[in-house]
């Protein structure tokens, strides 16, 4: 299969590199990644995006690219049949996450989040535990991360609201994982979104345990993830950024060996995305990036509103688009007839000819009429698929 790539995010290295040393498979294509040329050895640096769409030999393309540019223009590859493999960065358009989840609808393509600390081996055991019972009942979960203030901030001592939103992007996916289809966000802070000293964000829903995010400003980075049961407690620790992990788990009853792995995450992740071609559900569905990138939203407007946020989780389809636009439409128009009406009492009163009455009370109430008629169309919007819960938990929507 061949691939093009566009952008440069580096966190797409190990994907490429995987890619460039199976057989089967090359990079044979890249835009605006002059950072990554060289994992691509045999890939035309293309500078015109026409050349990639135009490519009939390319069957997939991988984004990594937060650029209105090649955004629209992946939503463009993907209609004319590309299958894409995003990964998700702080910056990307939700709006386009969205418009590309309806492109397969009329497709037969797959669209691809690239998350790879769910291919790490430590977290695949991890999940095996939970799955198995040996921890217990989960009672909750706590992400814990110290930053360090990004290097365009050198004269302050503090983190900014988009350096702690990258680090959450990068983390939801895990913490939904290993918990559930979280609905309900609440985010507090310290500082100022220019000035963050801490940021502690608690994700819920009723069908998974609560779960909590915090990153603190600190001269050292450090992730830890802690996953308390009712027999056991398990602690995943390291640098997602170079896959090193260490997991350990004690309690009571349950014994668990420390272990370290450092994973090349690129041939599970390309596997992972071969295995979505051919529709295996166990693997990472495209509402997984929607979600993890609607909780990032939501912290802003948590902060702002300064109360919890409810997130519904409706199917994005034409049927659901059809709906609002129609309703927005409605709304109008019974405002409009109400208006109307009230210049067709005043024109009575004002003693109009009765041929002008008979025009206005018509003008008036056509185009209600019309759009009541309209709504016959209804039918014709069909879902893209098949709408299911509100929100479930991770072990009932796998």
């Amino acid at each position: 299969m061949n691939f093009a790539l566009l952008g440069d995010a580096p966190e797409v290295q190990p994907l490429l590199r995987a890619i460039c040393a199976t057989p089967e498979h090359q990079v044979t294509a890249v835009y605006q990644a002059d950072r990554l040329a060289d994992d691509c050895p045999a890939a035309v640096n293309c500078s015109f995006l026409q050349e990639i769409q135009q490519d009939t030999t390319i069957e997939a393309v991988i984004v990594a690219s937060a650029t209105d540019e090649i955004l629209t223009a992946a939503r463009e590859m993907a209609e004319a049949g590309k299958s894409l493999l995003a990964l998700p960065l702080y910056g990307q358009d939700l709006g386009v996450i969205y418009e590309l989840s309806l492109v397969t609808a009329d497709e037969p393509i797959t669209l691809f989040p690239i998350w790879p600390l769910r291919q790490h081996p430590l977290v695949v055991q991890l999940r095996q535990l939970i799955d198995e019972g040996e921890l217990g009942v989960v009672q909750y979960l706590e992400l814990n991360r110290t930053l360090v203030p990004a290097s365009d901030n050198e004269q302050s001592p503090f983190l900014t609201k988009s350096q702690v939103d990258r680090a959450f992007l990068a983390d939801v996916d895990l913490l939904r994982d290993m918990g559930g289809n979280y609905s309900l966000v609440t985010t507090l802070r310290t500082g100022t979104d220019e000035a963050l000293s801490s940021l502690t964000t608690t994700l819920a829903c009723d069908q998974a345990p609560q779960a909590t995010w915090m990153a603190k400003v600190d001269p050292q980075e450090t992730w830890q993830l802690k996953i308390a049961g009712m027999r056991s407690t398990a602690v995943l620790s390291g640098n997602p950024a170079d896959s090193s992990l260490t997991l350990q788990a004690d309690g009571p009853d349950f014994e668990f060996p420390q272990q370290t792995a450092v994973d090349d995450w690129g041939p599970a992740v390309l596997a992972s995305f071969l295995a979505a071609r051919d529709n295996d559900a166990s693997e990472s569905k495209w509402e997984d990036i929607q979600r993890g990138m609607e909780l990032m939203h939501a912290t802003d407007r948590s902060l702002r509103r300064k109360r919890t946020i409810e997130l519904f989780f409706e199917a994005h389809s034409e049927r659901s688009n059809f709906k609002t636009q129609m309703t927005a439409i409605g709304c109008c128009l019974i405002m409009l007839t109400l208006l109307g009406v009230v210049v067709v009492l005043v024109g009575g009163q004002a003693g109009l000819p009765p041929v002008v009455m008979s025009v206005l009370r018509v003008a008036v109430f056509a185009p209600l009429g019309i759009f009541l008629l309209l709504q016959a169309l209804y039918v014709l919007a069909k879902p893209a698929t098949p709408a299911g819960p509100a929100a479930t938990a991770r072990h009932d929507s796998s």
